[in-house]
């Protein structure tokens, strides 16, 4: 639930502790900052690859059968779908961010093949709730279950309309990255015969006003509130590549510690969470400002979409993050114990 926007708290109030620290991140166990020790697992990952470093860490031990995540199947490289992977291969080779919603129904028909397996499941916060009522009910065997932070999620338009804008046709595609290239990284198509074509991460920040679904302008839901493990960008000037980590429940703490010898952990301060997540947390809990609500408005559901100012957009994103986002944190301290 949503309170009023003008009970929001500043990038001013962070430091003095002026804020609801339950009501903007949760509950969880233990804040850190985390990556892999594999660079090559970093570079494929969104950021610190830490997702992908735990579960398949879960795989090989043997603690679930498979894990549901999305990503592009062989024969469409173009429309995200859950995916399979029961083998740390697999998932490594499906390791990446996709910037786009993925409903309920798939996520309901691609558990309901996998009658009996002991799962973990990767989805958006707002679909954590369904997963843990499947738990409740007993329905599904689910194992683990791991959220990441989800701001303005698109829909499916928006890649038709970034393909377009890089002149490349669905149907030519031979892969799409959302994070593709050095951190952050940004959208990118490979034709089928070609070299990959692209913009940077900027490129779809503001221009995702122009398809957030009606629903996702309207959720509360931002870091997998009610995820055993939650992880999302630690947008750190000093220190690129690095995760930012919730462990929300005690499974989620006993992921990390089982995946210890695959990641390297960092101390993380709670205001330094907010700090570089606030825009997105002020959005989520307390609604937009005035201005990008007209925005929205003018961009979703007013201009036709051809017609919308993409280097305009582009241009000012840009300028949004370098004035808005990263805090600096010039010294990472390393965590050797993850209880106590």
């Amino acid at each position: 639930m949503r309170r009023s926007r003008k009970d929001a708290p500043t990038y001013h109030d962070i430091p003095a502790g002026k804020y609801d620290a339950e009501f903007l991140l949760g509950e969880y166990k233990r804040l850190l900052l985390a990556r892999s020790g594999d660079a090559l697992v970093r570079e494929a990952a969104a950021s610190g690859g830490v997702i992908t470093e735990v579960l398949c860490a879960g795989l090989a031990r043997g603690e679930f059968d498979a894990v549901l995540s999305v990503g592009f199947a062989g024969d469409d490289p173009v429309t995200p779908c859950y995916l399979v992977s029961r083998t740390p291969e697999e998932l490594r080779a499906r390791s990446g961010s996709v910037y786009s919603y993925v409903s309920p129904t798939q996520l309901k028909e691609a558990v309901a093949g996998l009658g009996g397996r002991r799962l973990a499941v990767v989805c958006q916060p707002c679909l954590v709730p369904l997963v843990r009522r499947w738990q409740e009910r007993g329905e599904h065997d689910v194992r683990a279950v791991v959220s990441f932070f989800c701001g303005y999620n698109m829909t499916h338009e928006a890649t038709h309309y970034l393909l377009g804008k890089a002149g490349v046709r669905p149907e030519d595609v031979a892969w799409i990255r959302y994070r593709h290239g050095d951190y952050p990284g940004g959208f990118a198509v490979k034709p089928r015969n070609g070299e990959p074509v692209g913009f940077g991460k900027e490129s779809y920040e503001l221009v995702n006003l122009q398809f957030v679904r009606r629903g996702c302008s309207h959720c509360s839901l931002y870091m997998g509130e009610d995820a055993d493990l939650s992880c999302g960008d630690a947008w750190i000037q000093e220190h690129p590549n690095l995760t930012a980590v919730l462990a929300r429940t005690e499974a989620g703490l006993s992921l990390l510690e089982a995946s210890q010898e695959r990641l390297e952990f960092y101390a993380l301060k709670e205001r330094d969470l907010l700090a570089m997540h606030l825009h997105n947390l002020v959005y989520k809990k307390y609604g937009n400002s005035w201005f990008l609500r007209l925005l929205t408005v003018v961009f979703r559901d007013l201009l036709p979409k051809p017609l919308a100012p993409f280097r305009l957009l582009s241009a000012l994103s840009r300028h949004r993050r370098s004035r808005k986002i990263g805090v600096s944190v010039p010294d990472l301290k390393p965590v050797e114990k993850l209880r106590g």
